[in-house]
């Protein structure tokens, strides 16, 4: 049925069309009955349609400006001129009335008109008129199935379509030297500039539901103001009030971040830059936030690719060619780097899936955390998210919204999303048609980049007969989808697209937060059917897809390009999707003549891969569950995922991390999941799985256990076995189940590396009579380059509680305890490196491992931590003063808090403070003191845990002492073993491990990571007979262990010296 528009319109051009003929010249008649000669003269008329798509869409392709200057320069010409321009009367910002003055003519029917232009499709495939040619944005590049309708009707009418999308030009990109197509009609920067009056709106509101009332809230949204001028003007008043009266007291110096370097960003830029305001480095903000108010201005801070992102593995400078061909390499550290500074976010940056995302819901969480429990760390406020990519960059732009409801709130603690904008969430910005509330400008800019084009049309005399290669721009002609009723050569490949989207996806609207493949595929698609075939699989298995990018080649010079498509399948059944990845994946193998590539991004709740498995080269295919993605995992999923039989599942709690660390496997598979407590997720994973590996916390293991066993499925673990966990012995043998614990660095390597020794004395008959062991994670000697000579490869406040805790070992005979509250006073030189200059503390309950291994006798059992020598008793020193006591701090900077301390213990002043907690020793007094200034503690730098002395001081040990990109740490381990022996032999044993981190992964990744992968390896392969709770002390582990483990150059040194108890050495 027709729309009430296109009947209005078929009785209006019906009228007309008999006019038109009544009004026929004799010459024009003669030339139609062909009593005439033609001539090479063709009139040209040009049609503005109506913009009914959308009731606040008043953009317009060409203004009443450029109607007149296209008559005056084209009207009555020759050999081709431009005959009339026809206006539908619409909506439209310019009224009719104005178009009439430039020279044009008003009429509902457009049927005249040779060319018709619009910004927005027409709103019914009805209201299209057959025989023309239409420029419009089509949104049928990608195969947008809603669309396709439209595009079928637009071949079925025999309409020639150009789509201002594809309209563009061939540049250099100067970051890669590749070319690159540059839009040439295109709205972007006032997307910007319209996004960033929106924004400051939406800041005024948020900040007056934190109780602050600003000039913000009187700054109303762009489409208010009827050009961009007065819309100007409102922003420098608004910023005039800034500079005269301030922000209010209370409220903390206002940091604008900006993402992108685009026509958006720069338009954001051009507005914000009319209030008072002052650019700053990431190094300034962290400064800023300091500084009472009131403000009389506010901050911006461009925000750079090399300050947001940076390589898993470290190494090298930032390259943004590298980053932009390799994506997946890299993670996230806008979470870390720039979220904590800023208070409004303005986002104009392209993303898909290969990219990490700038914040996750779970980081946003974390930071809104910080931020409602210390007024004094920065909260972002507002998100102003021009590019729209709804879960994408910024993973919590659930949707975008429209010009009369602009903004909601997403609550970071319940993970709820409210059009109310209150005091307990981050105010969101997510117009999606943003440069139509600037239409004036936005119209002016869109139609001075289409007037060269439109003319050197006219001046071609150019119909839609014409072939579009040869008579038309190529700018014009490569954006050409349609002609003659079918698809140009460069969009051939939608016709493989059209009849499956209307029956896979029809007008359904997916959400990327449903579950879904992302493919990425390149090679020769569409010559070699490759595109017909992954299509037909998807078609096959009943699943949905969406074309999220599409980029075709031509043919250059008789030589195939190769093109790129990426997609995503959509389904609620995991079986159907890894029915869908292995067919295309075998298909991309089959089809050599495709030369195709691909990558795929796993975005499901629920991975499945038990059913209907494919062997490879005869090995058996495992899922393998990891639970948690810190700085240990990589090595794990890389060790096992070598293997194409074995599927790596690495679930986190934080997107960017598990991703990460799944790209380190040839199959791996990244899950985000709350791990902190059980949940049908974390069972569904379990269930899944063939085994399960849990780097997380210590204290999270015996909730995994507890599922483990519940659905009988193996466990491994690198952390010491607990109280709770030796409580889940009997159950665990009953499942018929093995829970391999203590499989790291100490505990694990430890582990097998003394009982090797130890066994082997037992074996020949020896008794144990001493056993010492010690382990450290260090910097390596040429990067211990600050005062307390080490650098974190593991969480600080768990370096600080180790520090303090009580210590028990046996000496020559005697019990030695060490309270935690003197155990940084106990450290004792250790020599067995000569050229370390190294110490050692006590580390626990060493007597336990008296049982463990077997050696209850011994006179001597010890084992230690190592660090550089002097490291404990400086921080003694600071233990003395209070800096590791979890109690408030009680002040908001460091210079206060100091102060305070030292007036509550009844000194004059810090150096004298100093020196008391250094017992009069004045040189580690002096090393104290330069060490506070070292950290910025003796400055007014703000506390950032109030709640918490320690937490505060961890923090900024956290900020001073990582490592640096290049810097590689250290790995040592050292037992010392004497046995006895019947025949009055005495051996001592000494085996030593001295590993160096690289430019690929730290040793302390490789030490635990590996190791635990080792024990994996040896439950999947059933080299590990016994059932219950186990450790890496037995032979059936620690024999073959030792030996994978020097496959990867983690090999110790040992040594044995014997003597008689004569005295004569052996």
């Amino acid at each position: 049925m027709s729309s009430p528009v296109s009947l209005r319109r078929l009785v209006s051009c019906r009228h007309r069309s008999l006019s038109a003929i009544a009004r026929l010249q004799p010459a024009a008649v003669a030339a139609v009955s062909g009593s005439a000669n033609l001539t090479s003269r063709r009139d040209i008329s040009i049609g503005i349609l109506r913009e009914n798509y959308d009731k606040w869409e008043r953009r317009v392709a060409i203004t009443p400006t450029h109607v007149q200057q296209l008559l005056a320069e084209f009207r009555g010409t020759l050999p081709n001129q431009l005959s009339n321009i026809y206006v539908q009367p619409s909506q439209r910002i310019f009224p009719d009335s104005q178009y009439k003055a430039a020279g044009a003519t008003i009429s509902e029917c457009l049927d005249e008109a040779d060319i018709l232009l619009g910004v927005k499709r027409v709103a019914s495939e009805d209201d299209l008129i057959p025989d023309k040619t239409y420029f419009f944005f089509s949104h049928v590049i990608k195969g947008q199935p809603e669309n396709m309708a439209l595009l079928q009707a637009i071949l079925d009418k025999n309409i020639q379509l150009i789509d201002y999308e594809a309209i563009a030009e061939d540049v250099k990109d100067p970051s890669n030297g590749k070319m690159k197509k540059r839009r040439l009609v295109a709205f972007g920067k006032y997307a910007g500039i319209a996004g960033m009056i929106d924004t400051f709106q939406c800041l005024g509101r948020r900040l007056l539901a934190s109780g602050y009332s600003t000039p913000f809230l009187n700054c109303p949204q762009a489409y208010i103001h009827y050009d961009l001028d007065e819309a100007k003007r409102a922003v420098s008043e608004m910023g005039k009030r800034i500079e005269k009266d301030g922000l209010p007291m209370n409220l903390e110096p206002l940091i604008f971040a900006f993402t992108g370097n685009g026509n958006v960003t720069n338009g954001a830029l051009e507005i914000f830059k009319l209030l008072p305001h002052k650019m700053i480095t990431l190094e300034e903000a962290k400064e800023l936030k300091n500084q009472p108010g009131p403000h009389r201005c506010v901050y911006g801070l461009m925000v750079h690719q090399k300050d947001i992102v940076k390589k898993t593995n470290g190494g090298g400078e930032f390259d943004v060619k590298h980053y932009r061909e390799n994506p997946v390499e890299y993670e996230s550290t806008f979470a870390s780097n720039v979220a904590p500074l800023c208070n409004v976010l303005i986002n104009g940056i392209y993303w898909d899936e290969r990219y990490p995302r700038l914040l996750t819901k779970a980081e946003a969480s974390e930071l809104y955390e910080n931020g409602s429990n210390n007024r004094h760390v920065v909260r972002l406020y507002v998100l102003g998210d021009i590019s729209c990519d709804i879960e994408g960059s910024i993973e919590f732009l659930e949707k975008t919204t429209s010009i009369d409801k602009p903004f909601f709130s997403w609550n970071p603690t319940t993970n709820e999303v409210s059009d109310d904008i209150s005091d307990e969430g981050i105010a969101v910005m997510g117009v999606d048609i943003l440069p139509t509330e600037l239409s004036v400008e936005s119209s002016k800019h869109f139609g001075n980049a289409l007037m060269p084009l439109l003319k050197r049309l006219i001046s071609a005399g150019f119909t839609k007969e014409d072939d579009v290669y040869e008579k038309l721009p190529s700018e014009l002609a490569n954006a050409c989808i349609t002609q003659n009723g079918s698809l140009t050569p460069n969009f051939k490949y939608i016709e493989a697209l059209m009849n499956r989207a209307r029956t896979s996806a029809a007008a359904v609207h997916h959400s990327v937060g449903e579950p879904h493949l992302l493919l990425r595929i390149t090679g020769h698609l569409f010559d070699s059917g490759l595109i017909n075939q992954i299509l037909d699989v998807i078609e096959g298995q009943d699943c949905h897809f969406e074309i999220e990018d599409c980029i075709v080649k031509r043919t250059i010079s008789g030589v195939a390009t190769k093109s790129t498509l990426m997609l995503r399948v959509f389904s609620e059944d995991n079986d159907k999707l890894d029915h869908v990845l292995r067919k295309v994946t075998l298909l991309l193998d089959l089809i050599d003549s495709a030369e195709a590539s691909m990558q795929h991004f796993d975005n499901r709740v629920k991975p499945n891969w038990d059913q209907d498995k494919v062997t490879v080269l005869g090995d058996k295919e495992r899922n393998i569950l990891l639970l948690g993605a810190g700085k240990v995992a990589a090595s794990f999923a890389e060790y096992l995922g070598r293997s194409k039989s074995n599927t790596i599942t690495v679930a986190s709690q934080f997107e960017a991390d598990s991703m990460r660390t799944a790209h380190y496997a040839t199959r791996g598979k990244a899950v985000t999941c709350d791990l902190s407590q059980p949940g049908d997720k974390l069972k569904y994973l379990i269930e899944e799985a063939d085994i399960v590996v849990s780097l997380l916390p210590a204290p999270m293991h015996p909730m995994v256990a507890e599922e483990c066993i519940s659905l009988k499925t193996d466990l491994v673990t690198a952390s010491y076995e607990s109280d709770e966990m030796k409580k889940l012995g009997d159950r665990c043998k009953e499942a018929g189940i093995r829970i391999l614990n203590e499989v790291g660095l100490d505990p694990g390597m430890d582990h097998m590396s003394a009982m090797k020794i130890i066994d082997d004395v037992k074996r020949r008959g020896g008794e144990i009579t001493s056993f010492s062991s010690v382990c450290g994670g260090l910097p390596a000697p040429e990067v211990a380059n600050n005062p307390l000579l080490y650098k974190f490869s593991w969480s600080p406040l768990g370096v600080m509680k180790a520090s303090q805790n009580d210590a028990v070992y046996r000496r020559d005979g005697k019990i030695v305890k060490v309270e935690g509250a003197n155990l940084l006073a106990s450290a004792e030189p250790f020599n067995a490196w000569q050229s370390l200059h190294m110490e050692c503390l006590p580390n626990r309950d060493s007597l336990i491992y008296g049982e463990k291994y077997g050696i209850q006798s011994a006179a001597s059992i010890f084992r230690g931590t190592l660090r550089y020598f002097g490291f404990s008793e400086l921080l003694h020193v600071f233990k003395t003063m209070g800096l590791l006591e979890d109690k408030p701090v009680g002040s908001i900077s460091w210079y206060d808090a100091l102060d305070k301390l030292c007036k509550a213990n009844g000194s004059l002043d810090l150096r004298s403070y100093v020196l008391s907690c250094a017992q009069n020793d004045r040189d580690l007094a002096l090393r104290a003191f330069n060490c506070l200034s070292w950290l910025g503690l003796k400055e007014h730098t703000p506390v950032s845990e109030p709640s918490s002395m320690v937490q505060s001081f961890c923090d900024i040990l956290q900020q001073h002492l990582n490592f640096e990109e290049g810097e590689r740490d250290m790995v040592l381990m050292h037992h010392d073993i004497k046995a006895m022996f019947a025949n009055g032999n005495v051996e001592t044993h000494t085996c030593s491990l001295q590993l160096f981190g690289d430019t690929n992964m730290t040793a302390m990744c490789k030490t635990v990571g590996y190791t635990a992968a080792i024990g994996t390896k040896l439950i999947l392969e059933g080299g590990i007979e016994s059932k219950g709770l186990l450790l890496p002390t037995s032979k059936e582990i620690y024999v073959p262990a030792l030996k994978l483990l020097e496959n990867e150059g983690i090999i110790f040194n040992e040594q044995v010296y014997v003597e008689n108890i004569h005295g004569e050495a052996m």
